[in-house]
């Protein structure tokens, strides 16, 4: 029931941001927990961060397989063509301007549309 709507909703339901992170809190928790695999999803800034998680674990003799899987809107990530999140994004953005358009000349002539997209 938790999870039932959550595609609904914006944000991140694991409380998760776009903000910096306690490497040494992250570490300490995996060592406490006796985690092995830690698999992170999302775009370059998330796995830079992935990096110094593995090697935050490398420095305290663990052995993590930290493995990056690439998930972007921007299509930032190097060595792949594309990722899942890249197609809707740009179906989204694709939307939001054809929106903008017919809003910009229906009202009056020479009007203008703006629109905002991150990536």
């Amino acid at each position: 029931d938790i999870v039932e709507n959550i595609h609904h909703e914006g944000g991140t339901v694991l409380c998760s941001s776009r903000g910096g992170f306690d490497l040494e809190k992250i570490v300490a928790f995996i060592e406490k927990h006796d985690i092995k695999q830690l698999y992170v999803i999302g775009g370059d800034g998330t796995h830079r961060g992935a990096f110094a998680v593995h090697e935050g674990c490398m420095e305290r003799g663990m052995n993590v397989a930290v493995a990056g899987i690439p998930k972007t809107i921007d299509n930032d990530v190097d060595y792949i063509d594309r990722s899942f999140g890249f197609a809707s994004a740009v179906e989204a953005a694709q939307a939001a301007i054809r929106s903008a358009k017919t809003e910009a000349t229906c009202n009056l002539p020479n009007g203008v549309g703006i629109v905002k997209l991150v990536g």
